[in-house]
């Protein structure tokens, strides 16, 4: 696997990654009580992991 297909493999990874966290946080504002919460709360913390990755690289 050269450089290029690597970082593309990872680059949709991540944009799959992202839109289901977005996507739980969606379905989680929309139910009431603690499941929704939680749904949220698993959903705003895979955003967190995200930008952590990102801005890792520019230390």
């Amino acid at each position: 696997m050269n450089e290029f297909t690597k970082k593309l493999v990872i680059a949709v990874v991540v944009v799959i990654v992202f839109i289901v966290c977005v996507a739980l946080v969606v379905v989680g504002q929309r139910n009431i009580g603690a499941a929704g919460l939680m749904t949220q709360l698993v959903g705003v913390a895979g955003l967190v992991v995200l930008l952590w990755l990102y801005n890792r690289q520019y230390r």
